[in-house]
This record gives structure tokens, sequence and C-alpha cells, in this order.
């Protein structure tokens, strides 16, 4: 082989190697090589699962424990927490328990306290009363050296009083602050209340005494003889018996008393007397209607007749009642000198330069008595300051009930010998205000006790509200503190002789519309809100509301227009209208045609005159080119046009309906041309015409049987006995649509236009185009045929008249006829004063009440409580066309004197509408016989009052008093609890048994909703206040459960609720998971939530540590 083929060769083998071998190593190592890289990969794995599964658990067990330190430290903070509230709790339990204990001691020591304070002050005015009585009895007993026998509330017998026991009660207790009533036994109390009510009679009789020496000293000055008072009788009367004076001397009439007393005025006279001979105030609490300012006056007539004092005298009275004081003492004691004090602060500067002090106390004074108000008193206190009055009488007393006011307090700080108040309701809503008025007669006696104040509200009212138990004996006890200054007589008693008084309580029903508001009023009305502004009732803001609830229910129930008024509508009038000069000096001013449009449209003189409006033919006018156009060739009214129309073959064309009229073409373009009155006429001689063929409907060639039949307009009358009667049915039915068109002005007001305005005024300067439209407008033939013949044609042109007779005939009214009264040609719209008087079931039924009441010749006092409603009844008097008078608190005081004048002496007035504050006091109206109360009042003793007005003395009638009351609203309730309050002047005063009645604590609550509406409200509520409760109680132990579960199943190692699985796949991705299935061996998935707390099955797990 050569070395070349070796060589060949050997390349070969090295092309085979390349080519083939050495890709296949390649190939082979690379395979390895991923063999080994895999295999080191799968180790590697391996190891790392192998150190994971050993970090794993070694780490389980720590942090198990970790979690078991945490849950035990969290549950033993929990356990301590409830625990510690738990002891919170009892400790403030019994913390209250004791302080409830120590408020019902407290409570218990202080009605002991007040109780023995109560009887300490009943004692001492007892023995007041029977110091008093021991003293009138003195000088005339002298053989008697024992003493009286103790008052029925003392223990034990009084011992005499001598001038060493005077002298002594100077030390005497004169602050109740200093009595120590917790620590004093009975007999020290008795002995103080015997020292304090000597010192108070010691230093009344001093005061008395020290004024009555300075009263003489003065009318020396004066220059007046000194009377001797009469020091027997003095002390010879029985002060403790008013109404039976035998066992002394009475006091006679005095003779310059013009007027004869009646036998229980006579026993008043006498014990006023007594009182003032004594030192003593007074209450006089006659009932309304008995006289007690004629005893008054007697009592003063009585001091200037016996005992020579004439003066001055004080009579202060509210505003309605002075012109009655001044008139009743020029009646009954003209020889006294009253000065009535009111007026501007100018008049009364004047009067008071009559107060001369050097001759105030004389017969032959300026002036004896002063007659003026509260008002005024308070405005010029300092002038009446300085005078000292014999004698202050106080008529309606009630007006100083507030002992807090500064009307009281000024009062109380006059310097007079007596004082005297009149009152017919001493108590008129509680007895602090009778308080009041005891405190203001006897302030040494009576001296401010808040204590006894409270007892009276605390004992009588609350026993009044079912609160408490009445003590018979101390309400003896309560009279006979009250019988030495009041004395009190009601009508049935002492007057005989007085008409009899009956009570009618009418019931009306609520209208449609009081409905509809009293509905939407209680709609509004949340209970929860009344609730609490009832538990609130001391805040005065509260109280407004509820009381503007309860005014706002009254309105409802007194007139819906209280709170929107029906207005007269009408449209906006888009024109100008004309001013007139001082309508004080023309008398029926009569202005037509005196409105005038907005819109003015000037023509042109030029444009007017050369055929402008006219249309006259002219050589610059081109009136007659568009007379021929537009009135000949392009009108369809044309007599050819109408011809063709008419008498052409088809059924719709434009004038086809002239066949249903019974007209020619020629008639037809008449009647389109002619004017108005051209109309008129040729109507008129059209009915004329139909009116002379008329025909009987049973005639066979009547035209009902002819062609006729078919024409709009009949062209003949029938006639027949059913069709030609009035009032007949058929003929009715005939005339319906005359009648129909008669009434039409009824139907347009149906319809009111938004805006009403006069044509647009045309303004031309030129005298012929003013001329002509006057003529236009004024054209008496034209008139005539509209609105009739005018009354001055026919009295002044008969010939006018009869020329116009040819053209209206007997007609006279014309097309237009007159306007009518109620409604006329305006589209004003006056609302209907039938519906004033239907919308109020009130105002109907007193409507039917009056109309009832003016047949039979009563007279009537209308009382009501709101203003407002007085206007609204003043117009329905004057649709009703009644004599009435009206008086208010805006009446002054000179006009309210004329209008009882007015009242008393002229029988024509039928109705006195008066407010039942300012008109029920001290005014005399005895000419009424009938007493009506539109709405009550919150206060039973002012409607008293009221009624009295007429119901007293002088008055021979029955008087009837009606009260309305609506059904089922806020007025029944509201004189329920009247009548309540009633009862407790019953109790006190007239010494009466008391019923049990039911005043409830939230008693303005109570007002606004029924009884059975309020607590089926208050059930709904309470349920929905227990549900909601529930539901929150449900919720707090769902929580607390769910952590005490998740706590106490943490503390378990062998429970069931979780498998590895659950637990790895817990740890590994970090979620919570919740078992929803409640038995713990399930095998099915647990289902997961971000953020959800572990529930397991509820079972009672314990935490052991």
């Amino acid at each position: 082989m050569t070395e070349r083929k070796v060589e060949d060769e050997r390349k070969k083998i090295w092309l085979t190697i390349a080519r083939k071998d050495i890709p296949r190593m390649t190939r082979i190592l690379s395979r390895v090589q991923a063999t080994r890289s895999g295999n080191c990969k799968k180790v590697a794995q391996y190891c790392q699962k192998e150190v994971r599964r050993v970090a794993t658990n070694g780490g389980r067990a720590n942090r198990d424990m970790q979690n078991k330190a945490k849950r035990a430290s969290k549950e033993m903070l929990l356990f301590w927490k409830k625990n510690e509230k738990e002891e919170r709790e009892l400790r403030k339990k019994a913390e209250k328990e004791a302080l409830d204990r120590l408020k019902q001691e407290e409570e218990r020591r202080e009605a002991q306290r007040q109780a023995r304070k109560l009887n300490f002050l009943i004692t001492q005015t007892e023995l007041y009363s029977h110091f008093i009585g021991r003293k009138i009895k003195q000088d005339t007993e002298e053989d008697d050296e024992t003493a009286q026998p103790a008052p029925s509330g003392l223990s034990t017998p009084l011992a005499p009083v001598s001038a060493t026991d005077e002298l002594d009660a100077s030390a005497g207790i004169t602050n109740i602050g200093e009595v120590d009533f917790d620590e004093e036994d009975e007999a020290v109390l008795k002995e103080k209340a015997r020292l304090s009510a000597q010192n108070a009679l010691a230093k009344q009789r001093e005061q008395t005494r020290e004024f009555d020496q300075g009263a003489r000293q003065r009318r020396i000055a004066a220059g007046d003889d000194v009377g001797t008072m009469n020091q027997m009788a003095f002390d010879d009367m029985n002060f403790q018996e008013p109404s039976s004076m035998g066992s002394g001397p009475e006091v006679s009439q005095p003779s310059m008393l013009m007027c004869q007393l009646k036998s229980y005025q006579l026993k008043g006279l006498n014990w006023l007397a007594n009182l003032y001979e004594q030192g003593i105030n007074g209450i006089l609490a006659d009932e309304m209607g008995l006289g007690k300012t004629v005893q008054s006056i007697s009592l003063l007539a009585y001091l200037a007749e016996v005992h020579n004092i004439w003066g001055p005298f004080l009579v202060i009275a509210p505003a309605s009642t002075l012109h009655n004081w001044q008139q009743e003492f020029a009646k009954f004691v003209p020889q006294f000198r009253a000065l009535p004090y009111w007026g501007n602060p100018k008049d009364r500067k004047i009067l008071r330069q009559f107060w001369n002090k050097k001759q105030l106390y004389g017969k032959d004074a300026p002036f004896h008595i002063v007659i003026t108000s509260y008002q005024l008193v308070l405005t010029d206190v300092t002038y009446f300051q300085r005078v000292k009055w014999q004698y202050m009488i106080l008529d309606e007393a009630q007006a100083i009930k507030s002992s807090s006011s500064a009307r009281w307090k000024q009062l109380l700080g006059f310097h007079c010998r007596n004082r005297l108040l009149l009152t017919g309701t001493p108590i008129q809503n509680s007895m602090q205000e009778l308080w009041a008025l005891l405190h203001f007669i006897m302030p040494t006696l009576f001296d401010s006790h808040e204590e006894f104040s409270e007892w009276f509200s605390k004992d009588i009212e609350s026993h009044a509200e079912n609160r408490g138990s009445l003590n018979q004996h101390q309400l003896r006890r309560l009279h006979m503190i009250l019988k030495p200054f009041m004395l009190r007589r009601i009508k049935r008693n002492v007057q005989h002789e007085l008409g009899e008084k009956i009570e009618v309580e009418v019931f009306c029903d609520l209208t449609a519309r009081q409905r509809a508001l009293y509905r939407g009023l209680k709609e509004k009305i949340s209970i929860s809100e009344l609730l609490e502004k009832a538990t609130s009732l001391g805040d005065l803001e509260n109280m407004d509301s509820l009381m503007n609830l309860v005014m706002q229910f009254r309105k409802v129930c007194n007139h819906p227009e209280l709170f929107e008024r029906a207005d007269v509508e009408s449209p906006m009038s888009f024109c100008d209208f004309s001013e007139t000069g001082s309508l004080s000096k023309e008398t029926h001013l009569y202005c037509p045609y005196s409105a005038t449009s907005h819109i003015k449209y000037r023509i042109p003189k030029k444009l007017y005159r050369n055929g402008g409006i006219l249309r006259v033919v002219g050589p610059e006018s081109n009136a007659g080119y568009r007379r021929k156009l537009l009135d000949n060739t392009l009108n369809i009214w044309s007599t050819n046009n109408i011809y063709d129309s008419e008498f052409s073959n088809d059924a719709n064309a434009a004038f086809s309906f002239l066949r249903f009229t019974d007209m020619v073409p020629q008639e037809a373009s008449y009647l389109f041309r002619a004017t108005l009155l051209e109309k008129w006429m040729d109507y008129l001689a059209k009915r004329d015409q139909r009116a002379r063929r008329s025909f009987y409907s049973d005639d066979p060639q009547s035209p009902v049987n002819t062609s006729a039949l078919f024409l709009i307009s009949e062209t003949s009358k029938p006639t027949s006995p059913l069709l030609a009667t009035p009032g007949s049915p058929l003929y009715e039915l005939l005339h319906v649509s005359d009648k129909f068109v008669q009434n039409t002005h009824v139907f347009g007001q149906c319809y009111l236009p938004a805006v009403n305005s006069v044509p647009v005024d045309i303004i031309c300067d030129d005298v012929s185009f003013i001329r002509e439209k006057r003529e236009y407008m004024f054209d008496i033939n034209t008139r005539s045929c509209l609105f009739g013949t005018p009354e001055y044609v026919t009295k002044t042109n008969p010939e006018e008249q009869s020329n116009l007779a040819a053209v209206v005939r007997k007609t006279d009214t014309g097309v237009m006829t007159v306007p009518s009264s109620g409604y006329g040609f305006s589209w004003m719209k006056v609302p209907s004063m039938k519906d004033l008087i239907l919308d109020s079931g009130k105002l109907a039924t007193l409507d039917k009440l009056l109309d009832r009441l003016k047949s039979e010749g009563h007279r009537c006092l209308v009382y009501f409580q709101m203003t407002r409603m007085i206007d609204l009844f003043e117009e329905y008097i004057a649709y009703k066309q009644y004599r009435y008078l009206r008086l208010d608190g805006s009446s002054k005081i000179s006009d309210r004197r004329d209008m009882v004048q007015d009242w008393q002496t002229r029988p024509e007035i039928f109705i006195f509408l008066l407010s039942t504050r300012a008109g029920g006091l001290g005014i005399n109206l005895t000419a009424a016989d009938t007493v009506i109360f539109y709405d009550s009042d919150w206060n039973p003793t002012v409607d008293q009052q009221a009624m009295d007005r007429a119901h007293r003395l002088g008055q021979t009638k029955q008087v009837t008093v009606y009260r309305l009351i609506t059904k089922g609203t806020i007025e029944e309730r509201i004189l329920q609890r009247a009548k309540q309050k009633d009862e407790i002047q019953k109790v006190v005063i007239s010494g009466g048994e008391f019923r049990q009645v039911d005043f409830k604590p939230r008693e303005i609550v109570s007002l606004l909703l029924d009884d059975e509406e309020l607590d089926d409200k208050l059930q709904l509520q309470l349920k929905r206040k227990a549900e909601e409760e529930e539901q929150r109680k449900a919720a707090r132990p769902a929580k607390k459960s769910r952590k005490q579960t998740l706590a106490s199943e943490g503390s378990k190692e062998s429970t069931p609720a979780l498998s590895p699985s659950n637990v790895d796949r817990l740890f590994s991705a970090g979620e919570d998971i919740i078992n929803t299935d409640d038995d713990s061996n399930s095998s099915a998935p647990a289902k997961k939530t971000k953020g959800a707390r572990i529930g397991r099955p509820r079972t009672n797990f314990s935490f052991t540590g």
C-alpha cells in the first residue's frame, strides 16, 4: 500500500470520525451531563424537603406553647375584668340602696317635721282667733272668772290672757325659722304657738292704735270733728260667727246709703264693721252677683256716719269695672266725693293737684275716695305711698294671687289701716293663691311660711290628684283658720228670689274640613317627643311648645279659617284705574268707564280723516276698492254665493244648513251685514210672528205634522192645556234651556281667568273721532237692546220711550240682562258667607241656636277665648244683620262704660260679644238672659265669673248657659280637667265632700291624645323598644360566645375539629378557616373566608391552664 493510499485511508477514517463518531459522542456526553445535573437537582430537592420537614417538626411545639400562653393571658384578663365589673356593680347597688334608705328616712323625718310645723301654724292661728273672741267677751262677762274653752284642735284649755301675758308676748317667737321642730316636744311647741299668737295680736292692735291716733290728729289738723268709737259695741261683737250676730249689738244700715240692704248683705256689713273695729283685714268672698260692691260701699258709709271717718279711701279694681264703681258710689252714697283716677299721664298729674295732705282727712275734703286700676297703681306707686289711706279695697283680688309679683309686694307696702279683698273666686288654680291672699291681709300672722304653702299644694292638691289621703281633722282645722278672715256665701243659700240658672252642654261635630286639619295635626305629633317633653315639664320652652300644640287643636275646633282665610279671588287687572278726590266729601261716588288699558294705540289724524277707519271714499282713499273687493267679490255671505251654495246638489255645501232655518239667501246676507240693533229688531219681529202663530197641538193642520218639524227654530208657538200651564212637569221640561240661559251667571263663576283687561285704547287727536266713539258707546237704542230701557229715559223722555217701545217691545232686561246682585259682570270671586258658617261645626250649631233665640226674644252674651274668632264672628253677625256690641282687651275704659250702659238700656241690641278674660270681671249685664261660651277657659272660675255677669243680683229671669263643645276632640278633655279643678274650691272654701278625681301627671300630653290612642301608641313604642333591646342583647352574647369558643378550643390539643391537612393549610396559606359543619368528624371541606374568625362546633370547653 502506498503512502498515498495510506494517507487517503487515514483521511477517510478522520472524516468518518468527524462526521459520525464525534457528533454521537457529543450527544452521549450531553445526555450524561443532563442526567447528572437532573440527579443533582433531585438530590437537592430531597435535601431541601428533608431540611424543611425537620425544621417544621421542630418549631411546631414552640408555636403551640406561645399560642397557649397568649390565650391563657387573654382568658385571665377577661375573667378579672368581669369579676371587677360585678364587684363594682354590687358596690354601686349597695351604695344606692343605702342612699335610698337614708333618703326615705330623711323624707320620713321631714314629713314628721312638716306635720309638727303645720300643727304649730294651725294652733297659732286658732289661738289668734281664740284670743280675739275672748277679748270681745272680756267686758261683757265680768262675773265669769274662768277662761273660755280651747278650740277643738287643742288638747289642753288655755289660760286667761293678762296684761303681763301681753307684755311677755313681745318676747314671743316671731320667726318660725327659730323654732326647732325636731327637738322640741308638743308642749313646748304649743307654748311657743301661744306666745307667737299673742305677739301677732298685740302687734296688730298696736299698729291699729297708732294709725287711729295719727288719723285723729290729721282730722284735727284738717279742722274736722273727731268722733269717738263705741267701745261697748266694739267689745260685744262676736267675731267668730259673722253669719249669726245675735249675741252682740248689730250694726244698722247707714242712713246715708240710698238703697235697702238685704238680710245677708246686712250680716256682711256687720262682719266688715267688726273686722274694722278689731283692726283686722278680711276677704269678702261671696259668690259673684251677691253684691260685694254694695256691701263695701255700705261699710265706708258706716265709717263716715258712725265714726266720722271720711277717708281717704282707696278702691283698686280692674280697668273694666272702674266706671261701674264710680256709678255705684254716685248712686248709693251721693255724699261721697269719688275721684276717678285714670287717663293719660297729663290728666293724672292734674288730678294729683287735689292731693293736699292737710285737706284729705275731713268731710270737706276735695275727695273722699280714689278709684283706680291695678296698672295705674303700679305706674304711680310713689304718689300713692305718700298718702295714709284709711281703708283700701281691692276688687277682683285674684289679681294679686302671686306673692312673688311686683304688684303684690308694692300693694303690701301701702300705708293703710285696713285692707279688704273682694273676690268671687279665692281659689282659681292652686291653694298657693289662697295663701297669697291670706298673707296679704295678715302679714304678721301668715308670715310668708313657704312650708305652709307647700303643704297646701302637697296635701290637698295631691289628694285631688289621687296621690294621697286628706286628713279630715286637718281639713276642719283649715276651715277654722279661714273662718275669722273670710266670709263666703253662695247664691242658692242666701238669695232665693234670684232667677234659676240652667247650664246646657251643646255638642258639635267636626266638619269635613275640620276633620282633615285635625287629622293632619295628629299625624304630625311624635309620641316620643311628647313623652320627652312631658318628663321635663319644668322646662319653660317645652311647656310653651306643648301649649302651642294645644292651641293649634283649639283653633281647629273653633274655626278652620283661623289657620287660613278664604281670600277674595280675582284675575290680575291689566289696566289703570282713575284716582278720585277725597271720598269723605263725596257720597255714592260713581265713576263709570274709569279703567283704561295699558296698551295705547295712537291713530294719526290724517289717516283717520282719509278713510283709515271710516273707509270713506276719497281721492286718496282705497275705501271703494276695498269695499267692492272684500264685501262683494271675496265675501262668502254675498247673496249670489249663498244662493248657489244652498241650491246646489252638493250635500256638503257651506250654506246647505239654511234649509233648516226658514231663511232665504237675501235674509241671511242681510243679517250678516246688519248692526247689533238691526239683528235685535229682527229677532223681536220673528218672536212676535211666532207668538201670533200659536196653534193647538191637536189640530191636524198644525206645523207639527208638516215639514216645519225639520226646522231648527220653530215658526209658531204650540199651545196645549198641559204645555201652556206654568209649573206643570211638561212645561218645566220644555223650558229647561231657557232656565239654563237665565242662570248662566252662576256657571260663569266656575271659570276664573288669570288676567283681565279692558279693550285697547285707541287715541286720535280729532274731535269727530271722540264724538263718534262717545255716540257709539252711549247710543240709547243700542244700550236699550243690550241692557234694557234705562229708567231715566222712561221718566224724562216719554217720546224716546215710545220709539224704543217699537224696538224692545215690553222687554225690560235686554239681551245681556241686568247684572246679578250676587255676581254682576265682575270676575271678582268673594267667599260665600254660607261657607264660612258651614265650615265650622260650632258656628253652624250656633247659627241655628241664635235664630231660635232671636225669634223667642232672648238677649245673649257670647264669650270667646280668641279675639281673631271674635273678628270672624263679627263678619257672621254683619251677614245676619244682628245688632251687637263688642268688648275685649283692646276696648278703652270710656268705651266700656258706654257699651255696658247701652246694653242695659237698649233692648234692640241682640248680642254682646266679649272676651272671657276682659269681659268677665265686675260688670253688670243683667239685661241678658242667655250666656253662650263658644270655647271654654282652662280655669272654671273664669267661666263662672263670666256667667255671673248675667246671673247676679237684679236678675229676675231664668238664665240659660250654653257651652259649645266639639265631640271627640281636645275640648272634651279640657272641660273634664276644668271640672276637676273646681273640686279644690269646693273642699277648701265650701267645705263640701271631696270626690276622687283623675288628675294625671302628664295632663297637657293627655290633652293632646285620646286615652285609647295614647295607650296604643305607647304600647307600640314600648314593643318597638323591647325588640331593639332584644336584638342588642342577642348581638352582644353572640360576639362574646365566639370569642370564648375560640379561646377555649385553642386550649385543647386533641381537638378533633381540624385535621392535620387543615393545619398545614392554615400555616401555609396564612388564612383563617371556618368549619361550616357542627360535626367534628365530618369530612366536608372547610370554607375559607379572608379576615374571618375561626368557628368550631358548639361544645363546652373550659380553660384548665
